[in-house]
């Protein structure tokens, strides 16, 4: 694994590692898929809502797959994971690609520097950093984040490098 890679895993792990104890559970998932819930328009129990529990709910499952048992993903078993591509494919990219499209606030198919800044400010991200992404995102510079463009750099954020 190079070092880009492995710092981009790291970056990952802690994301999802909401408690910061060096370890991934059930609760992580949890408070992960509530409080990027939080900064968008989905109510609990609208199908939005629905969709990015199950999403995650899924993404759970898949991550404890292949791990030894413990209910507990550490960062090797999280890695692990995120190589393999059946977990990618149908777990990881539609999971994030779930969660991008409910910071779609006023349903116009595309997410605006507003929507994204508010969607990440409630993720607990700066604004810099949300705005530096942005621009990573935002392939064609017109100012707004098609589905396209979400889904080719969450893609290419799990590519191998």
């Amino acid at each position: 694994m190079t070092q880009t890679e492995r710092n981009r895993f790291q970056a990952m792990f802690r994301k999802i590692d909401v408690d910061g104890d060096g370890v991934i559970d059930q609760v992580d998932i949890d408070q992960l898929v509530q409080g990027a819930l939080a900064g968008t328009t989905a109510h609990p129990g609208s199908p939005e809502w629905r969709r990015v529990t199950d999403l995650g709910n899924k993404l759970w499952h898949m991550l404890q797959k292949d791990t030894d048992g413990d209910g507990r993903v550490t960062a090797r078993e999280f890695v692990a994971s995120y190589r393999r591509p059946d977990f990618r494919d149908q777990v990881a990219i539609p999971f994030e690609l779930a969660l991008l499209e409910t910071a779609d606030s006023d349903n116009d198919g595309r997410i605006s520097l507003g929507e994204w800044l508010t969607w990440q400010q409630a993720k607990g991200l700066s604004q810099m950093e949300s705005l530096n992404e942005f621009q990573q995102v935002d392939a064609d510079g017109d100012g707004f984040l098609t589905r396209e463009e979400c889904a080719q750099h969450v893609k290419q954020s799990y590519a191998a490098q």
